[in-house]
């Protein structure tokens, strides 16, 4: 039995990327798959990190993160990137749950921040002029998360998909971004 956690990193709760987040939801569902969330905006924690050479306690929240990230065998991260960037929370979220020496401090010498065995799926959101960037560069707004964070901790292969401006669901764009992350999530990539 497979089992996932998505990430939703939208700060702003947003109707699209909920709509996103259930049809992948449903296809994982719909082959037996436990699915757990991770809501980066219903969170509380600091976003920026500490000094290596301090010591604090994870913050609650944090904690449960990993937790639920050292079950996954399948992370998926739906981020809505707006003009090459993501929110400083976001951020911070990766910064102290993924990145070594940043936050693992605890009763014990040592923190096991790899997570091989794992793999990841990055559903980058555009909002319209990022989309609009896109298009004409092709540049990929998910590089970061996918090499710096995602694959320095050992979770391979992460696949990546860039969904473009979503202004509404009803039309066929949409509907067809959300058949597929269904399709993505049936097939747990």
């Amino acid at each position: 039995m497979k089992q996932v956690v998505i990430i939703n990193a939208d700060i702003n709760r947003g109707e699209i990327t909920q709509a996103l987040i259930n049809a992948y939801r449903e296809g994982a569902e719909s082959v037996q798959a436990v699915v757990k969330e991770i809501i980066i905006t219903n969170l509380r924690f600091n976003p920026n990190q500490q000094l290596p050479d301090r010591s604090a306690e994870m913050e609650p929240d944090l904690a449960d993160a990993v937790k639920k990230l050292k079950w996954a065998s399948h992370v998926v991260v739906f981020c809505p990137v707006f003009k090459e960037s993501i929110n400083f929370k976001i951020k911070g979220f990766f910064d102290r749950v993924f990145l070594p020496h940043r936050v693992f401090v605890s009763n014990t010498d040592y923190f096991d921040s790899d997570f091989s065995g794992s793999s990841a799926r990055i559903v980058s959101i555009l909002d319209e002029e990022a989309w609009k960037d896109w298009q004409t560069t092709q540049r990929a707004t998910y590089l970061s998360i996918k090499r710096s964070v995602l694959e320095k901790r050992n979770i391979k292969p992460v696949y990546t998909s860039t969904v473009g401006y979503l202004y509404a669901l009803e039309n066929e764009y949409a509907q067809k971004w959300l058949k597929k992350l269904f399709n993505f999530g049936a097939k747990i990539l």
